[in-house]
């Protein structure tokens, strides 16, 4: 009964300390994202407004020039400041998007395998890849087809039941293993606990990211709209 109860309140802990996990890098997502994104809509926007008014009212053209026509002269007297602010409206958003994604879940895992890496990230592991052993147990053997025990592997962690974000993690630590490094053809070693240890240390190797990127970016973004407010560029 004593066992029983252990058991419970040990799971209730770990489904616990998965939700606030979860929890913390959907909220630094969000915040990164929302905040970034809505920045770099105001400083583009500002940016536009200072090379249209500097432009137009300063006789770079007609007040009432049509939509083609005003790209043109805007293209024409501001080429730096123009271009480069339509290149952060295009490109910035997706920057951020992408390197956002990238440090939540680098942050994700460097907690994880910290925290409780050995209670519920490597028993995931440890299901996938004894699933694939008793399956189709030639791809764990000598003279392996490494390609295609790499897709399999990576087929078996998207169609597990596990949490997607530890999925997520898993086939991000499984990428970074190279499979010419394991000898296949030595028959005493377990290739199962190899590439376990493999994909831990890939994960371990994860420092702390940084938010860095997050204030280049905007730095940048303001940077353009000083130099386009003082007409250096």
């Amino acid at each position: 009964m004593i066992d029983k109860l252990k058991s419970k309140n040990t799971i209730t802990d770990e489904f616990k300390y998965v939700a606030k996990l979860l929890s913390r890098a959907t909220l630094s997502f969000l915040k990164i994202n929302l905040i970034g994104q809505i920045s770099i809509a105001v400083l583009c926007i500002i940016t536009m407004v200072v090379i249209v008014s500097q432009t137009f009212n300063n006789g770079g053209g007609p007040v009432h020039t049509n939509g083609e026509a005003a790209i043109v002269v805007l293209f024409l007297t501001r080429p730096i400041s123009f271009g480069l602010t339509v290149l952060s409206i295009l490109g910035a958003p997706f920057l951020l998007f992408t390197l956002g994604n990238k440090y939540v879940m680098f942050r994700t895992i460097n907690r994880l395998i910290s925290d409780k890496g050995e209670q519920l990230l490597f028993p995931i592991i440890d299901r996938i890849l004894n699933k694939i052993k008793a399956n189709q147990p030639q791809l764990m053997q000598s003279g392996v087809d490494k390609t295609k025990l790499q897709l399999k592997v990576l087929q078996e962690i998207r169609d597990s039941k596990e949490n997607k974000w530890f999925k997520k993690i898993i086939a991000y630590g499984f990428k970074k293993v190279e499979l010419d490094e394991i000898d296949f053809k030595d028959e005493n070693v377990s290739f199962t606990e190899i590439v376990k240890n493999k994909i831990i240390d890939k994960l371990k190797d994860i420092s702390e990211p940084s938010r860095l990127f997050f204030y280049l970016i905007l730095g940048w973004q303001a940077l353009i709209l000083f130099l386009t407010v003082l007409k250096v560029i």
